[in-house]
């Protein structure tokens, strides 16, 4: 699980706008078509007061904190984005001795998120 932890001092829009920015230097059409579904992901959390942001399961801790730095996350863009307008984000775990009980929690989390918010976490795919 991903969560900000300074809420009330994120700005959202800066966030999308460096995003945007980044990509539009590239001038590279596919890397625009990329960042536009992480724009929206980011463009959730606009009146959000959850400070939940990704809910995930993993069958390796150290390489999910690996992707989660860019190498094959689909949240990277959208974290570098938040980072370097300021949020501070944290992480939480828990181990589990199967996989199969690591991926009926992220369900059972999902869900509950779900009823209480009515939506996915803002950078969970929907």
């Amino acid at each position: 699980m991903l969560r900000l932890v300074n809420m009330g001092e994120l700005n959202v829009d800066e966030a999308i706008e460096f995003l945007k920015d980044l990509c539009g230097r590239a001038r590279w059409r596919e890397v625009e078509a990329f960042a536009s579904s992480r724009i929206e992901r980011l463009e959730r959390l606009r009146g959000s007061k959850c400070p939940v942001l990704y809910i995930g399961s993993t069958g390796n801790l150290r390489g999910r904190c690996r992707d989660l730095a860019g190498k094959r996350h689909t949240v990277f863009l959208a974290l570098l984005a938040l980072l370097t307008t300021g949020a501070e984000i944290d992480y939480g775990y828990k181990t589990t001795p199967l996989r199969s009980e690591a991926e009926n929690l992220e369900r059972e989390l999902k869900e509950r998120y779900r009823r209480l918010h009515g939506t996915n976490p803002p950078l969970v795919e929907i």
